[in-house]
C-alpha cells in the first residue's frame, strides 16, 4: 500500500510539474455523500427488482480565467442493506447492485461511436472525449449485507466551463425488499489551469 501511495504522489507531482507555468496547485479536497436508495420497480427489458439513483454536484470555484483539471481521485464506496432493529429479515437469496460514477458535465450519453458505452462530444475540450472519470460497481446480498469497493485513479481531465463534478450513486436489481444505504467517500486532487 505504501508503494501505491508513493506512486500516486509521484504521478500527481509529475502531472502537476509538466503543466504550463500558468497552473496553480495541486490542491486536494475530500468529500462524503450518503443516500438510502430503493426506488420503483424496474420495468426495463432484462431488469428486475427495484432501482434508484441520487446525484450531487460539486462546484469548484477557480480564479477568473482559470479552468479546473482533476488530476486524481481515490476513496471508497461502502454500501449495506438498510435493516433496523424490528425490521423483518432480509429475503433469502436476495441481492442488489450498487455503483458510483464521477463525471463532468454534460452527462455522459451515447454518441454512436460504440455500443453499450457512455461517451459524449465535449465542445469546450474537443481533444478530450468522454466525461466519466470513475465508474465502479459492487453488490450487496442477504448473506453479505455490506460491501466496500476501493478505488485509486489517475484522471488528468479538465472539467467543463461550469466547473462541476457530478457524483452519482445508484442501486439496481434490488430484490432485498429494503433500501440500500450507499456512501461514496473520496479525495480529489486538482489544479487550476489558465484558460488559453
Amino acid at each position: 500500500m505504501k508503494k501505491l501511495s508513493v506512486l500516486r504522489l509521484a504521478m500527481t507531482l509529475l502531472v502537476a510539474g509538466t503543466a504550463c507555468a500558468q497552473a496553480l496547485g495541486p490542491f486536494a479536497a475530500s468529500s462524503n455523500f450518503a443516500a438510502d436508495l430503493y426506488g420503483a420497480a424496474d420495468t426495463r427489458p432484462g431488469c428486475w427488482g427495484y432501482s434508484d439513483v441520487a446525484t450531487w454536484n460539486i462546484t469548484f470555484r477557480p480564479p477568473a480565467g482559470y479552468a479546473v483539471r482533476v488530476v486524481s481521485i481515490h476513496g471508497d464506496l461502502v454500501s449495506w442493506i438498510k435493516s433496523l432493529p424490528g425490521d423483518p429479515a432480509t429475503l433469502a437469496e436476495s441481492t442488489a447492485g450498487v455503483l458510483l460514477g464521477l463525471q463532468s458535465t454534460p452527462r455522459a450519453s451515447t454518441t454512436g461511436r460504440c455500443d453499450w458505452c457512455s461517451d459524449v462530444e465535449r465542445p469546450a475540450h474537443p481533444a478530450v472525449q468522454g466525461t466519466t472519470m470513475l465508474y465502479i460497481q459492487d453488490a450487496v446480498a442477504q448473506l453479505q449485507p455490506k460491501s466496500r469497493a476501493q478505488y485509486d485513479r489517475m484522471v488528468n481531465q479538465l472539467l467543463e466551463p461550469d466547473n462541476k463534478l457530478l457524483v452519482t450513486v445508484a442501486s439496481w436489481l434490488n430484490t432485498t425488499g429494503k433500501p440500500v444505504h450507499i456512501e461514496p467517500t473520496f479525495t480529489v486532487v486538482y489544479r487550476w489551469e489558465e484558460i488559453q
